[in-house]
């Protein structure tokens, strides 16, 4: 719903919260990694606020075809089970239309930064008359 991309966060395979996935489930961090960047594309597309009505803990584990992905993920705090569906926690700070303006935007005040170092750069003190 909120555009066609996802933000991937950076050492997402290592952090522990992937590894301990990776243990409980018998998959590597990487497996991990890449299912649950599928799982939060998915979401993406469903809700605009990490609350997935009707969706289930059988839904996600259906959709990713890792049996048990769901309740590994509540373990850790990265999926809750709700009376109306599943919430996917801290979900703006990732997904939806407002992390992506931040992060759009942070990325074209890097550049700008970026473009300002390169000019001084080439500024090499001599004055001319």
């Amino acid at each position: 719903m909120a555009g066609d991309w996802i933000k991937w966060e950076k050492g997402l395979a290592w952090k522990p919260e992937v590894l301990a996935i990776a243990a409980k489930l018998e998959l590597t961090r990487k497996e991990v990694a890449a299912t649950l960047m599928e799982l939060w594309e998915w979401a993406d597309e469903i809700t605009d606020d990490g609350h997935a009505a009707s969706v289930t803990f059988v839904t996600v584990d259906e959709r990713t075809h890792v049996p048990g992905l769901s309740r590994a993920m509540s373990e850790v705090g990265w999926l809750h089970a709700t009376d109306q569906g599943v919430l996917f926690p801290k979900f703006a700070r990732h997904n939806g239309s407002s992390a992506k303006a931040r992060l759009l935007s942070a990325e074209r005040k890097r550049n700008e930064r970026s473009r300002g170092q390169r000019d001084k750069s080439h500024d090499d003190g001599v004055t001319k008359a």
